[in-house]
């Protein structure tokens, strides 16, 4: 990848799960009823799935990251 950089950030996978699920529950409650079966698919993924889940919804994975304080 020419000219790319990667960052490394640990990510609160519970913390990005509950934001999927509430998207996608947000989704359902408005008229997207097949929002729900996108609900079942998050409480199942792993953490690798989740991550690219959030990358195709583009969430940025930094608001995520767990604080080292």
């Amino acid at each position: 990848m020419a000219g790319g950089f990667t960052i490394k950030i640990e990510v609160d996978v519970d913390q990005l799960r509950e934001s999927l699920l509430d998207r996608a529950g947000s989704a359902a409650g408005v008229g997207f009823p097949a929002a729900m079966l996108n609900v079942v698919d998050i409480e199942d993924e792993s953490p690798q799935e989740l991550l690219a889940r959030a990358e195709c919804e583009g969430l940025d994975l930094r608001d995520f990251a767990v604080d080292d304080d």
